[in-house]
């Protein structure tokens, strides 16, 4: 009777400690962020996201080594994520690590990207990937000479602003950017004919309005080699459902799209 007793009271303190930190803890750091109302935004969307992410909600969840036959030991490279890349801060450290994953064990011989900023993905695939690799990635100018011919988010808006700062990006001092080649355009009046069935890895971080996610997957399934992969970034973030919303919909109409579990990143086999 007293090991019963004894186990009860540990339910009871371990309820307790999860009462006190779950309803007061959380909701005193939010208190505490009111004065910085964006990191108080960032730090509620980023619960969010991990609570519909446990929960289940949304695209079906898939491990990497289910989709994708990996080996015993595979190393990759990864780029520091401290200074002024905070696009790539520690939320998104799983998102970098499987970009890398796959970079590293599709070997692609052409990879495309829609959504340049700073460069620091393309240098990614850069890294994990075969000499011959060709990375294309394209991006508004930066000078601000072509305006987005869709409608776009906030979100969206920030990174045009900031990208309309960039005098350089992270590739071009690395001897692995020569890999990567430079476009300039409005993703939804491109020309991606060029590169049709070509292309091995396209990955798509562009605007996350509904319309531009929708333009660049259309665009993105004209342009794969058959056994290719397309990976969008951001699926299930608060502010940028514009993502979730066309992915639910194309996996509604028959495409087997998954979610890497932990990330933001989801994929499509062609």
């Amino acid at each position: 009777m007293s090991t019963f007793i004894k186990t009860i009271n540990q339910y009871l303190k371990a309820f307790k400690a999860l009462f006190i930190s779950g309803c007061f803890g959380a909701n005193l750091a939010t208190l505490f962020l009111l004065p910085k109302f964006s990191k108080m935004a960032s730090y509620i969307q980023h619960n969010l996201f991990t609570w519909r992410m446990v929960k289940g909600q949304g695209l079906p969840q898939k491990q990497f080594h289910e989709l994708f036959q990996t080996p015993k030991e595979l190393s990759i490279y990864v780029l520091p994520t401290t200074g002024y890349l905070t696009y790539w801060d520690a939320h998104y450290t799983k998102d970098v690590m499987y970009l890398a994953l796959l970079a590293k064990m599709l070997s692609p011989k052409v990879i495309f990207e829609i959504g340049t900023l700073h460069g620091y993905t393309a240098l990614l695939f850069a890294l994990n990937t075969p000499k011959e690799a060709v990375i294309y990635t394209l991006d508004l100018p930066p000078n601000g000479s072509v305006k987005p011919l869709l409608s776009t988010t906030m979100i969206d808006d920030a990174h045009i602003l900031s990208h309309a700062k960039t005098l350089d990006y992270l590739y071009y001092t690395h001897p692995e950017g020569k890999k990567v080649n430079q476009l300039y355009g409005d993703s939804a009046v491109f020309d991606f004919t060029p590169y049709h069935g070509k292309v091995d890895l396209f990955f798509i971080d562009g605007a996350h309005s509904y319309e531009y996610v929708r333009s660049d997957s259309l665009r993105a399934l004209e342009c794969m080699k058959q056994g290719g992969v397309i990976v969008w970034h951001d699926y299930g973030r608060w502010g940028v459902n514009g993502v979730s919303r066309f992915l639910h919909e194309l996996r509604e109409n028959g495409r087997e799209i998954y979610r890497l579990p932990g990330s933001s990143l989801a994929l499509l086999k062609v």
